[in-house]
């Protein structure tokens, strides 16, 4: 995706590139000679193409980063579910390895009692076989019995007192026999109970690497998007110069073609009034011509009149006719009138190409606005909170957890931290978390929050949100109160925060973050909620 990203802008930035250029060289010639240049239609033509293809390829890499920034969001809601994963894992490790090692104590134990057993029953036999031996020997010499008897009642007495030891021996070896016995039982009995606790331990240390090799995988995955969603930022950002500068190339050409064709129209303007303006002064030399010829005209009949009349007066008459050189005035005012004609012309001119230049100032404004678009957002959703609120002891003791959540915020996120007494040190998980240092960090991570705050009201949840959405009662998500808890994933396997209230909660987030504020995410959260009190 990124290689052929890359491609794609190279594909769109070497037209748009070229011309730029050609607008700077314009540009440059235009100020060495002051000459306003026509760009041609096919220059303008291309370059409303490039625009047009700029921004198609922009909105493709708008979608593409909107694409990308949903799967880092889906993969980092992921990334809490198997964080949380590890987290029941080693909670179950850790319970395991607890009943292995009473089972093993138990057995070690049994076995101390079975070997006394033995001791003692092997004791027992001894003194037992020694007295069978004495018996024997006496009872096949009764003069030994009765040696020192005063008579045969005394020696019947030993005789009988001897058999009631052998008696009694013989019991006691029987009894220590059977507790023996027992013992053994015991001591197999137990230890095929260690067998069983051991095997447990073995497999929840193995669903412990198995969790932490999901997440491991999960991380890196993670890592990758994130990479490809700030490439397509870059990329999208690239595109905006681009289509910026194409935009302003065409907007260059376009201001061009308009200054030349303002130019052509003074100039026609110019020679119109020119041309106009010569007309006029030759109406009024062929005007001034033929009014002295009329005079040179009428001279050369009042000459001729006077040769052959013999009064004077009408001389005088002829003379009078001299004041039609006034019509002379009257063609100059003329001409005065045409230039002002000219000069009304020349100012109509100007008129329209300011609105031309209006017109093209706008159409450069929305071009302009329309290039600062932004990716439309989707819309928070609706905070379901119904306005109830608790009373008595049940709302001093939210507001109890709450103060004591509260008094953590920007305590540093580290993953597998916290406990009922406060903020402690992460754990490894091979991927972000070490990444960021959370096993050198004192901190909490979301379970291990929740845990430390409703310990303030000796309420003991276990560190991992999937054991702890099985806690308290479950309300739907329109019925979350001020304390509720809020999961995230299957079965709240996945992340935890405390609601606030007002569409607000406090958490802590993730590795790299801090215990926060937040608003209420409504994406991928649990249809219920848990009330603890």
């Amino acid at each position: 995706m990124p290689s052929n990203r890359k491609v794609r802008a190279s594909y769109w930035t070497r037209p748009i590139a070229g011309i730029i250029t050609a607008g700077l060289l314009a540009t440059n010639t235009q100020v060495a000679v002051a000459q306003p240049l026509n760009p041609s239609d096919a220059q303008i033509r291309q370059a409303r193409e490039a625009a047009s293809n700029a921004e198609s390829y922009l909105q493709s890499l708008v979608a593409e980063v909107t694409s990308s920034e949903r799967r880092v969001a889906d993969l980092e809601l992921r990334m809490g579910t198997l964080r949380e994963d590890v987290n029941k894992a080693m909670v179950d490790l850790e319970n395991a390895r607890a009943a292995a090692d009473r089972a093993r104590v138990a057995v070690d134990e049994a076995r101390t009692h079975l070997d006394r057993s033995r001791a003692e029953l092997a004791s027992a036999q001894k003194q037992f076989n020694e007295l069978a031996r004495t018996i024997m020997r006496q009872g096949r010499s009764n003069g030994s019995i009765l040696e020192g008897a005063r008579d045969a009642s005394e020696a019947i007495n030993r005789l009988s007192a001897l058999r009631r030891e052998a008696d009694r021996q013989e019991q006691t070896v029987d009894s220590l026999d059977k507790n023996r016995t027992e013992a053994a039982n015991q001591e197999s009995t137990l230890r095929k109970k260690s067998d069983e606790a051991q095997q447990a331990e073995a497999t929840a240390n193995q669903r412990n690497t198995d969790a932490q090799n999901a997440y491991s995988e999960a991380n890196q995955e993670l890592q990758k998007e994130q990479a490809d969603y700030q490439q397509a930022q870059i990329d999208r950002d690239a595109a905006k110069a681009s289509l910026e500068a194409a935009r302003n190339a065409v907007n260059e050409l376009n201001s061009q073609r308009q200054d030349y064709e303002n130019e052509q129209a003074r100039k026609e303007a110019e020679d119109a009034a020119a041309k106009k303006a010569a007309e006029e002064a030759a109406a009024k030399t062929r005007a001034e011509a033929k009014t002295n010829q009329d005079e040179e005209d009428s001279s050369s009949d009042s000459a001729d009149e006077s040769s052959s009349s013999t009064g004077s007066t009408g001389s005088t008459g002829s003379t009078g006719s001299t004041g039609s050189t006034g019509s002379t005035g009257s063609t100059g005012s003329t001409g005065s009138t045409g230039s002002t004609g000219s000069t009304g012309s020349t100012g109509s001119t100007e008129s329209t190409d300011s609105t031309e230049s209006t017109e093209s100032s706008e159409s450069s404004s929305t071009d302009s606005s329309s290039s600062s678009g932004t990716p439309a957002q989707t819309a928070a959703p609706t905070n379901p909170e119904t306005g109830q609120s608790t009373s008595g002891s049940s709302n001093q003791k939210v507001e109890t957890v709450i103060a004591r959540a509260m008094g953590q915020l920007g305590v540093p996120y580290a993953w597998g931290g916290g406990n009922a007494n406060g903020p402690t040190k992460g754990i490894r998980d091979g991927g972000v978390a070490d990444a960021h240092g959370d096993y050198n960090k004192v901190g909490f991570d979301c379970s291990g929050l929740t845990l430390y705050a409703y310990a303030a009201v000796g309420i003991n949840l276990p560190h991992y949100t999937g054991y702890q959405y099985q806690r308290g009662k479950h309300y739907p998500v329109s019925q979350m109160k001020r304390g509720d808890l809020l999961f995230w994933g299957p079965n709240g396997h996945g992340h935890v925060a405390i609601y606030l209230g007002d569409g607000k909660m406090i958490e802590a987030p993730q590795s790299g973050s801090v215990v926060k504020i937040s608003p209420v995410r409504y994406n991928g959260m649990t249809p219920n909620v848990v009330r603890l009190v």
